[in-house]
């Protein structure tokens, strides 16, 4: 009967495959956690443009078994919505519409879509969706699924480092 023993010469190595182990999945749990969020944002916001939503979320490695994710929850100019369309009483944006509201590039490549605020001409500001709210709610859901996720990648990364 012969046994395998060549993980004991392996073993020294612990430490650091523990460390690799670990930077791998915290890389890969921020990853899954970006798509993820910004995909269920986007559904949420009926946004057809996703590169409306992606300058929004930030990746960072900060080294070591430590990563950060930086999510952008200002208002979002409702052009990024889809593609506006000038009605009679205003503008319509995907499934959006907006009252009293007009486009115009105003120095800008883009369809932007404004509102007066007030009877001068030079009175106006751009029209803007506030999605600070389901930001935070949509990243809130999934702190359970978050530790739960770094913990399966986890096991799996290890597990490849020794399975070879």
């Amino acid at each position: 009967m012969w046994v395998d023993t060549d993980f004991i010469k392996r073993l020294p190595n612990l430490p650091s495959d523990v460390q690799k182990a670990a930077q791998i999945a915290v890389r890969k749990t921020n990853q899954w956690f970006r798509h993820i969020t910004m995909t269920e944002l986007g559904y949420e916001l009926a946004i057809d443009n996703k590169a409306a939503l992606r300058s929004r979320f930030k990746v960072y490695r900060q080294g070591g078994v430590r990563a950060r994710l930086w999510v952008g929850i200002r208002d979002i100019g409702v052009h990024r919505l889809g593609k506006p369309v000038q009605q009679k009483e205003g503008v319509a944006v995907g499934e959006r519409f907006f009252e009293k509201a007009f486009i115009s590039p105003m120095n800008s490549s883009e369809l932007l879509v404004f509102r007066r605020t007030g009877k001068h001409r030079s009175q106006i500001e751009m029209v803007q969706l506030d999605i600070a709210d389901e930001a935070e709610e949509i990243i809130g859901s999934y702190q359970a699924d978050l530790n739960r996720k770094f913990e399966e990648i986890f096991t799996r990364e290890f597990h490849r480092l020794y399975s070879t």
